[in-house]
């Protein structure tokens, strides 16, 4: 029996149901009384309508599993079954479980799996936070350490097969002939690097060391770096399993390797004379590799292929023309503003043949004529910006170019043959 409305004067429902305190309308519908006697239920309605109330008699379905009753507040009349276990639950019920349809024990459970979620979701943002720190943390020690005053390590590590180890460009690359060419070892690139930035720094000190591990025979198989079709993860998974190849291979052969600032690794196999085009150079990682012919009869290539993709392991970009494999003018020129512009005296380091003519370069023999441009310059660190904008600025007209516009120098017209870039 519920009652549904009381009498205007409460008091008057203690002479019928006895209670402890007041009835009042909040309680509202509430269950009165429960019998399995329907005429006990009859005689006490009765009563109460005597006495001005309201009242229903609901009479429980015959089926167990359902209820006219709430199950967790039993003097509550049934809204609806909670939407997970199938219990009667009752408007407050609802209310409680912030307008869901749950019993208390299912909103518990929820409620305490959504704690929980948010705890590990905390937990994983606060380890995420710190990788974060982390990384920041090392890419700002590694741009103070490249643009900087501490000396920078450059690890050349070498693989090459067991039936190529005694090959003769290795043996020019590691000085072990009696009478070395001065510039054409690997051991040279740290007094060529050292002599440019004390060229542009005025800074005498040994700042680039390099040490070199190897050859060890091996035959090297790395993973490939990019395919067609491949989406941006794979591309990216592709990118970041490529160097740990190197890595991984470098540490069984028990070389610190993660102690160098740029880490190269230099691979000498195979006889086609395209093999540089296969080298990689990153700022990401500081890392680097160079592919040798053992066909190679000039060591100054490989040594301008080590150095420029060690240029793009401290952040300088390449300044020769994707299309034509020539320098790009001006900042592909050591010497952009010479009269006449051909033969150029250097190779640039991000452009690495030397500019003959027009549509000609020509391969470094050592490295003895190769120079840093002041693009690169700036963009490793060693100059601001502004100096090398302002090196390729055009000088002003002179007064007999802007009086007789005959005098002035045509622009560059070569666009007949090419020279590929072995």
């Amino acid at each position: 029996m519920i009652l549904v409305r009381a009498p205007a004067d409460p008091a008057v429902t203690r002479s019928v149901l006895p209670r402890s305190k007041p009835i009042k309308s909040t309680d509202l519908p509430l269950v009165t009384r429960v019998t399995d006697r329907l005429e006990v239920a009859n005689a006490t309605a009765a009563r109460l309508r005597e006495v001005g109330a309201k009242v229903v008699i609901v009479e429980e379905p015959i089926e167990l599993e359902e209820t006219s009753f709430c199950t967790t507040h039993p003097a509550q009349f049934a809204a609806r079954l909670c939407d997970r276990c199938s219990d009667a639950i009752c408007p407050g019920c609802i209310a409680d479980a912030q307008g869901a349809a749950l019993c208390v024990r299912c909103a518990r459970r929820r409620d305490d799996r959504v704690r929980s979620t948010r705890v590990r979701q905390l937990f994983v943002l606060l380890v995420f936070v710190a990788f974060l720190y982390k990384v920041w943390d090392h890419l700002k020690t590694d741009a103070e350490q490249v643009q900087g005053t501490v000396p920078i390590t450059i690890g050349i590590v070498q693989f090459a097969p067991k039936s190529a180890a005694g090959a003769q460009i290795i043996r020019q690359l590691n000085q072990a002939d009696t009478d070395p060419q001065p510039g054409s070892s690997l051991k040279d690139i740290a007094d060529w690097f050292n002599e440019e930035h004390t060229r542009y720094t005025a800074d005498k000190d040994r700042r680039f060391r390099v040490e070199t591990r190897g050859p060890f025979t091996v035959d090297v198989d790395p993973p490939t770096l990019r395919e067609d079709g491949d989406s941006w993860f794979q591309a990216m998974f592709r990118a970041w399993r490529y160097p740990q190849y190197f890595k991984r291979l470098a540490r069984d052969h028990g070389v610190p390797i993660d102690a160098y600032t740029v880490k190269v690794f230099v691979v000498y196999g195979g006889h086609s004379a395209d093999m540089a085009s296969h080298s990689r150079g990153s700022k990401k990682g500081r890392f680097a590799t160079a592919f040798v012919s053992l066909d190679e009869h000039n060591p100054g290539y490989p040594l301008v292929t080590i150095a420029h993709e060690v240029g793009h392991a401290l952040g300088a970009a390449d300044t020769y023309d994707p299309e034509t494999s020539r320098a790009q003018h001006p900042e592909g020129f050591v010497e952009p503003f010479t009269d006449p512009l051909y033969p150029q005296r250097y190779a640039e380091l991000m452009a690495v043949d030397i500019p003959i003519a027009p549509n000609l370069e020509r391969e470094i023999a050592s490295l003895s004529q190769l120079r840093v441009g002041h693009q690169t310059a700036a963009d490793m660190g060693w100059i601001p910006p502004e100096q090398a904008e302002l090196f390729y600025t055009p000088p002003a007209e002179t007064p007999e170019e802007r009086l007789n516009p005959a005098v002035k120098p045509s622009p560059d017209s070569s666009d007949s043959g090419d020279i590929q870039r072995r």
